[in-house]
């Protein structure tokens, strides 16, 4: 019977008695798990995409051909011609007239602007955008690990103290057992015992498949191992820095978005305003002979859109953006007051476990001395145990908490 007030000290080292940290986790899970792996992926995606945008005018040698045939009262005629083109470099061949022509050709515009840099600067911006998607992926991933270990040290406390617990149970039941077999314990005291001790074995038996089925939850959601001890270190104080840092992938997204429509809308005026303007050297084989061929596209008094749209696409995200900074700023505020309200309710519970402590040490006083019945007292130590777990648990959640901060962006 004595012994059950020694098992509250367990509560004081369970989180000290494990030898993989949750930062160490983390730490696996940035190297291992599933969202690194999409990040890796997605990397090899964003290597492939530079290497298409450096093969712009030079990705393989673009052929195009054509042939007619005419039959009328003169015969038979046909006509055909074939061209190839590789970057500035291009061949134009027709057969029927024997006519081939080697040289060089280059729209003008593209020298200052043209395509493949465009595409250049836009891809630099959505790589960028990409990675950051990653690594909302690898936050959320982040997370939900943080969650999963709390649920697993809450659970595990919980187990521990009941496995603390059932020694003495079954010895209280032995005991009052033998006693009303003498006459000297109640039939309610016995039959309260034999409950207490059934209601525990049930908690444990189903706290252990509990705690198996979280365990799985590492390996088959976040493709981690954990050890069977695991050292819970508990975070008492949040720091400005820690949630100083939340919301700054949200604007730099934003940020990118407005660069990508600045820069889409620069080369639309670009395009709309500049002519096409086609300059060429050609050899003649047949009549060896060089010559220079210029061409011109451009259509006049053309309503430029395009342009306005994307100033107006720009002004949207830039309205985005002010709504997001008002938002985030709301979003600091309540992750202090939630941090303040956490404190304050650990503070709380603090009292409450002092307080119960010294009831269960009057009822075990008065209990020993006979002044008081089993069915009381034990409900006094469980209020103490309660209270005990409760606290135990507000605190990793308070744990938990200060980790998804420095975690958050």
């Amino acid at each position: 019977m004595k012994k059950i007030g020694l098992l509250v000290g367990a509560l004081l080292i369970f989180s000290q008695s494990y030898g993989t940290t949750l930062d160490e986790l983390i730490v696996q899970l940035e190297q291992n798990g599933y969202s690194s792996k999409y990040r890796v992926l997605e990397q090899k995606q964003l290597s492939i995409d530079d290497k298409k945008i450096d093969r712009i005018d030079r990705d393989g040698i673009d052929i195009k051909g054509s042939s007619e045939s005419i039959s009328d009262s003169d015969g038979e005629s046909s006509t055909g011609s074939i061209s190839a083109s590789y970057d500035f470099f291009k061949y134009e061949s027709k057969y029927n007239d024997d006519e081939q022509l080697f040289g060089l050709e280059k729209n003008l515009k593209d020298i200052f602007y043209g395509e493949r840099k465009y595409n250049r600067n836009l891809f630099t911006i959505d790589e960028i955008i990409r990675l950051n998607f990653e690594d909302d992926r690898m936050e959320e991933e982040t997370l939900s690990l943080i969650d999963t270990y709390e649920t697993l040290m809450d659970a595990r406390l919980e187990l521990k103290l009941k496995k603390n617990l059932l020694p003495s149970l079954e010895a209280d039941a032995v005991e009052l057992e033998r006693g009303f077999n003498i006459g000297q314990s109640s039939k309610l005291d016995y039959k309260y015992s034999k409950m207490r001790l059934g209601n525990l074995n049930n908690d444990i038996d189903q706290l252990s498949l509990d705690l198996i089925q979280i365990e799985k939850t590492f390996e088959t959601v976040f493709n981690l191992k954990i050890d069977s001890e695991i050292k819970y270190t508990k975070l008492e104080e949040l720091y400005g820095e820690d949630i100083n840092n939340i919301g700054d992938r949200s604007l730099e997204n934003i940020d990118l978005s407005i660069d990508k429509v600045e820069e889409d809308k620069k080369y639309s005026a670009y395009d709309t305003k500049w002519p096409d303007l086609y300059a060429g050297t050609f050899y003649d084989v047949q009549n060896d002979e060089w010559s220079v061929r210029f061409s011109i596209n451009k259509t006049l008094f053309e309503y430029d859109d395009t342009t306005a749209t994307y100033e107006v696409d720009k002004e949207r995200l830039q309205m985005e953006k002010e709504k997001l900074e008002k938002n985030i700023e709301n979003q600091k505020n309540e992750y202090f007051n939630e941090y303040n309200s956490l404190v304050k309710e650990i503070t709380n519970l603090k009292l409450k476990e002092e307080v119960d402590e010294m009831s269960y040490n009057i009822y075990k006083l008065n209990y020993e001395q006979g002044n008081e019945t089993y069915i009381n007292y034990i409900e006094k130590y469980e209020e103490y145990i309660t209270s005990s777990i409760e606290l135990e648990i507000k605190e990793n959640e308070l744990t938990a908490f200060i980790y998804e901060m420095k975690y958050r962006r």
